[in-house]
Order: C-alpha cells, then sequence, then structure tokens
C-alpha cells in the first residue's frame, strides 16, 4: 500500500479547498453513474463507522447519529476528490459481471419462497415476485435485483463485501442485516423496512421499526417509524396495514384475492387504516372489519367490488 509524505497531504488538502470553492459539474463519461458512485462512497463511509465502533467503546445513539449524518455530509467531498481525478478512472466499479450465471426465481399467487444465496444469505420472497441473483457471487460484490414484488432478507455480515439489492430507482446498501423491500409495480411506492441492522437506501440511513418510502412518479423520499414486524407478517400469510390509505390497502387485497375493488368517491379511497389480519381471514372477514369500523358498506358482484358510503 502506498505511503503519503507531507507533501501528498498539502495538496489533497488543496484540491479539496479548491473544490469546495469551484465545485465542478459531474461527467458521467469520465466518472460512471453519479448515484451508483454517491451510495458505493456512503457504503464504505458506513462500513468504517462500524469498523470504529468494534474497535472503541459503544457509541450512545446521539453520538452514532451524528457520526452517521456526519459520513452522509462526507460524501460531497469525496466526490469532489473522485472529479479532480484520484484514482477515479480505474477504480470505476462495474456492477455488470458477465462471466457470472445468473438465477431468477418467479413466485405465483399466495406462494411464499425461501431462497438461500451462495453466501449465505437467505431471502424470503412474497407471491407475485421475481428475484434475479447470481448463482455465485463474485469476489468484488453481492448484488441481487428485485424486479418485481416484495422480499425480505437476512444478509450474511461481511464487511469486506458488502450487499447490495437493486429496486427500481432505489439501491439499498448494507453489510449485515435484516430488512424487507415492497416494489410491487401496481404499488405508487418502493418501501424499504429494516428489521436489525442498518441500511443506506439512495443516500438515506436508516435504523431498525425504520421505514422509507421511495414515491415513483415524484421521486420524493421520506422516512417513518413502523413496527417491523408488523412489516413483514406476510411471511406468515397474513396481512397488516400501518396507517395506510383505502386505495393501497385495496391493491394489496386484490393481488392477494385476485379480485378487483373500486370505490364510489375518492374520498372513501383516502381514509386510512391500521390494521391486522390472520392468514385464515378471508375476503369477507377482510372487507367486513374495515367497512363496519369506518361506517361504509361493500357490494361484491363476481369478482368485483364496489365499496359504498
Amino acid at each position: 500500500m502506498k505511503k503519503y509524505n507531507d507533501a501528498d497531504e498539502a495538496g489533497l488538502n488543496k484540491a479539496i479547498d479548491d473544490f469546495k470553492e469551484n465545485p465542478a459539474p459531474w461527467d458521467e463519461k469520465k466518472m460512471g453513474p453519479e448515484q451508483e458512485i454517491k451510495n458505493i462512497v456512503l457504503r464504505r463511509l458506513l462500513n468504517t463507522i462500524e469498523e470504529s465502533q468494534g474497535r472503541k467503546a459503544p457509541f450512545t445513539g446521539t453520538i452514532l447519529f451524528r457520526r452517521i449524518i456526519t459520513a452522509a455530509a462526507s460524501v460531497a467531498v469525496v466526490m469532489g476528490l473522485l472529479w479532480l481525478g484520484f484514482s477515479y478512472k480505474n477504480n470505476q466499479p462495474h456492477l455488470a459481471d458477465p462471466q457470472v450465471n445468473m438465477v431468477v426465481v418467479k413466485t405465483k399467487q399466495n406462494d411464499v419462497r425461501k431462497i438461500r444465496l451462495s453466501d449465505g444469505s437467505v431471502v424470503w420472497l412474497n407471491s407475485n415476485s421475481t428475484l434475479h441473483y447470481p448463482e455465485k457471487f463474485s469476489a468484488a460484490k453481492r448484488q441481487v435485483e428485485l424486479i418485481e414484488g416484495e422480499a425480505y432478507f437476512d444478509i450474511h455480515h461481511d464487511t469486506q463485501k458488502p450487499f447490495q439489492v437493486k429496486a427500481g430507482n432505489t439501491l439499498t446498501n448494507v453489510l449485515g442485516t435484516a430488512f424487507n423491500i415492497s416494489s410491487y409495480s401496481w404499488l405508487k411506492e418502493i418501501s424499504v423496512t429494516v428489521r436489525r441492522g442498518k441500511v443506506a437506501v439512495n443516500n438515506e440511513v436508516l435504523l431498525p421499526d425504520q421505514q422509507l418510502l421511495y414515491t415513483k412518479a415524484s421521486g420524493k423520499v421520506e422516512q417513518k417509524r413502523v413496527h417491523a414486524a408488523d412489516v413483514v407478517s406476510w411471511m406468515e400469510y397474513k396481512l397488516s396495514f400501518n396507517d395506510e390509505d383505502f386505495k393501497t390497502i385495496a391493491a394489496k387485497i386484490e393481488d392477494k384475492f385476485k379480485v378487483k375493488i373500486n370505490f364510489e368517491n375518492k374520498a372513501i379511497q383516502d381514509m386510512r387504516f391500521t390494521s391486522r389480519f390472520g392468514a385464515t381471514d378471508n375476503l369477507d372477514d377482510i372487507l367486513g372489519a374495515l367497512t363496519l369500523t369506518s361506517g361504509l358498506n361493500y357490494q361484491v358482484k363476481g369478482n368485483n367490488i364496489l365499496i359504498t358510503n
């Protein structure tokens, strides 16, 4: 490994100062995809935080939060160094590996499947979902893609080779943790929920019982507190809704029971519910509970359901 002298350090400090005063635009032809490079930089900063926790006394919640925020803020400076040419050209990440055999797993309605990856990580794939992953991870990276649907990931810890999940326009980076991603095409949002450990999604950091919502249409990002155990209750064929509007709930019911739900007016579909249903609850049980507690009615004609006042 190269050792740096005082002259190198002085030059590095000057480069940082120059970039702060005169930031240059990103050049994707020379530097690669901006968002992917930023995610890799943030992932490495998180890795540094985790290693320092192992060497020192545990951080308090406040100190750890400040370290994470500082790391995220440091990304801008590191990106500047990349622009200034500190070996970025010969060390660019290549996310595609044509030499690796890829596997595609698809599930059907009410089919939950357990998948064991080559590194020992385990994935539970929800119904009507598709996962794309290498038969064996390369020495450089661990990356999978959730093409459609929902999956729960329990990732084997490896500080030398972080784990990445692509889902729509989100890229989730972890070292070793457990989290859930919902990315059904018929939902307006992609959600990432952490059950254990910490996760970086794009430029956002999540801790246990935190959820990130990414709105597909606008790219808007929102974080909120949830009970992660409820979010992953689908693994036991249960349904759980956490302050969700009736339109979103209806889409999930439609997917599970293969029906079509319509609303008499927009006010009804904007109503919000928090509720949980067991694996043995049928369509009438669920619709009955939702409408009874809100003063609504529902009519069933074949596979079509109408929710009315």
